[in-house]
């Protein structure tokens, strides 16, 4: 899997399909609170629940730190019926990649390289309101967690101790 990240959005033989960035590319035109939620995408047909169930859970992680991006493709990968098919490490970059792929879910860091996951919860909540949203974050204060749950996030969870709740999290929807 290719776990580059910059400026530009690309599936290929090297990324086995999976959506990354590449640095210099220019992209294409284009325990924790929780929220009742299926993930489906919003254009995806009626039998949403049972096109779900037999295909993978398509995630797009946004996170800065590439060890915990690696420990979260990791994670995942052992996880049944889940495929990471997109990693990030800013808010420009996160706002790309679900203007021009297909997730179910996505994992978002608070701070990232260049913006914040603020912005990213401000687009999933106006533009995808249907996907699956997972913050994990250091910055787990209660008014961290207040304003992500306001911005729409389903679940808010502690890297330092809640990390392996991502997978079960996104096992839960299978």
């Amino acid at each position: 899997m290719n776990t580059d990240v910059g400026s530009d959005l690309h599936t290929g033989p090297a990324s086995h399909g999976k959506l990354a960035y590449t640095h210099g590319q220019v992209p294409p035109a284009p325990s924790s609170d929780s929220v009742q939620h299926r993930a489906v995408h919003a254009q995806e047909p009626s039998d949403n629940v049972q096109t779900l169930r037999r295909r993978p859970l398509r995630v797009l992680l946004v996170e800065d730190s590439l060890l915990i991006r690696k420990h979260l493709v990791s994670l995942l990968e052992d996880t049944d019926g889940v495929t990471v098919c997109g990693e990030v490490d800013s808010e420009a970059d996160a706002i790309t990649a679900l203007r021009i792929g297909r997730f179910d879910a996505v994992v978002v860091d608070l701070q990232l390289r260049e913006g914040s996951g603020f912005g990213v919860l401000q687009h999933l909540k106006q533009h995808h309101p249907d996907l699956l949203s997972i913050v994990l974050t250091n910055s787990n204060s209660p008014a961290m967690r207040a304003r992500s749950m306001a911005m729409g996030a389903h679940h808010f969870l502690d890297k330092s101790s809640e990390f392996e709740r991502v997978a079960d999290l996104l096992e839960g929807l299978r």
